[in-house]
C-alpha cells in the first residue's frame, strides 16, 4: 500500500517551505506564534505516535466476518473474538482459541509495529496494544465505537462513527478523541464525504476539534486524478487568550512532482503569509519585513495542518468503510 496521498502532498509542502529562501514579512503577527505553534503540533504528535500510526494501517485490514450495516453490526459469533496477524496468510485472523477475551459487544484487534509503506503489520510482528471494535448503536441508528490503547507514552484513541458506506464511496460522521499518558489531547467532531466522480476519486473532510486548548473549524478537500491531486483548505484557528484568528485557506496542486499553490494566511482577517508560484513556491508577506524564526515555525505547521486533518478524518472512518459497508 503506498502512502496516503493526502500525505504526500503534504510532504511535498514541507519540504518546498524548508527550501524557500524568499521570506518576507506580514502585516499581522500572532503575539505568541511559539505557543500556537507548540499547540498545533500536538495534533501531529498525536497521530504520528506508533499507536496511531499502527491503527491507521489496521483500518484497511479490519473487516469482520459477517458485520452488517444494521445493527446488530457483528454476528454472535465473532463477539468477544481476538484478531491476530497472520503472517502466513498476510492478514488479519481469529483462530478457534480466540472466541474469548475479547469485549462482549464487539471484536478486538491487536496492533503491532506498523509497516506504513507496505500497509501492514512488520514481520514478525512486535504487538503495541489493541483496538475494540464496538457495536455502540443507538435504536434509530447504526454505530460504530473504537477503543485503542497502547504504545509508550500510552496512547488513546476512542470515537463513535456512523454513516453510509460502500467499498469506494461513504459519508460518515466521526466524534472522539486522541490522547495520551502526558496529558497531550485532540478531539474531533465531524464528516469524511468520499466519492468517485469520472475517474476521479474526491475526498472531504469538515468538522471542527480541540487541540491543547485551541479550537479549529475546517474543511478540506482533495481531488485524487490519475495525473493530478488537488487540496483545497479552509481552517481557522481560535486562540482565546489573544482573542486572535488564524486562518488558512486556498489550493495546493501537484501534477506529477511539479506543485502549484496559492494559499493564504490571514490573522483577524489581515494578511500574514501567502504561499504562491508554480514548479517553486514563495512564501511572502505584504511588507520587506523578515519572519522571526518562532513566526516561519508557525507557518510551516498551518500549512501542513489541512492534509493532517484530511489525513486522520479518512483514517477515523476507515474501521466503519470496511464492517458497516454490507
Amino acid at each position: 500500500m503506498r502512502l496516503p496521498r493526502s500525505a504526500v502532498v503534504a510532504a511535498v509542502l514541507a519540504q518546498l517551505l524548508a527550501a524557500c529562501g524568499e521570506t518576507l514579512g506580514p502585516s499581522a503577527r500572532p503575539l505568541t506564534p511559539g505557543l500556537l505553534a507548540d499547540s498545533l503540533a500536538t495534533l501531529t504528535t498525536l497521530t504520528q505516535t506508533p499507536l496511531f500510526l499502527s491503527y491507521r494501517v489496521l483500518g484497511p485490514l479490519s473487516a469482520v466476518p459477517g458485520a452488517a450495516a444494521t445493527a446488530p453490526v457483528f454476528p454472535d459469533s465473532m463477539l468477544r473474538r481476538v484478531f491476530h496477524w497472520d503472517t502466513v496468510a498476510h492478514h488479519y485472523a481469529s483462530l478457534p482459541q480466540d472466541t474469548v477475551g475479547g469485549p462482549p459487544s464487539g471484536v478486538r484487534f491487536l496492533l503491532y509495529a506498523p509497516d506504513t509503506t507496505a500497509g501492514r503489520p512488520i514481520e514478525p510482528p512486535q504487538q503495541l496494544g489493541q483496538a475494540d471494535l464496538l457495536d455502540a448503536s443507538l435504536p434509530d441508528t447504526t454505530r460504530l465505537r473504537v477503543f485503542a490503547t497502547g504504545g509508550t507514552p500510552m496512547t488513546t484513541i476512542d470515537y463513535t462513527v456512523r454513516g453510509r458506506f460502500a467499498p469506494d464511496s461513504l459519508s460518515a460522521f466521526f466524534d472522539g478523541c486522541v490522547f495520551d499518558a502526558l496529558a497531550r489531547s485532540a478531539c474531533l467532531t465531524g464528516t469524511v464525504v468520499q466519492r468517485l466522480a469520472s475517474s476521479d476519486t474526491t475526498v472531504t473532510v469538515a468538522g471542527t476539534a480541540s487541540v491543547a486548548g485551541r479550537f479549529l473549524t475546517f474543511t478540506v478537500g482533495m481531488q485524487l486524478g490519475a495525473s493530478q491531486i488537488v487540496q483545497a483548505m479552509d481552517v481557522a484557528v481560535e486562540e482565546p487568550e489573544l482573542n486572535e484568528e488564524v486562518r488558512v485557506l486556498g489550493t495546493l496542486a501537484v501534477q506529477g512532482s511539479t506543485p502549484s499553490a496559492d494559499i493564504g494566511l490571514l490573522v483577524n482577517g489581515l494578511p500574514f503569509a501567502t504561499i504562491r508560484g508554480q514548479g517553486t513556491l514563495t512564501v511572502r508577506g505584504p511588507n520587506n519585513l523578515p519572519l522571526s524564526e518562532e513566526e516561519y515555525a508557525l507557518v510551516t505547521i498551518l500549512f501542513a495542518l489541512p492534509g493532517r486533518l484530511l489525513d486522520v478524518g479518512r483514517a477515523l472512518a476507515r474501521p466503519a468503510q470496511r464492517n458497516l459497508g454490507g
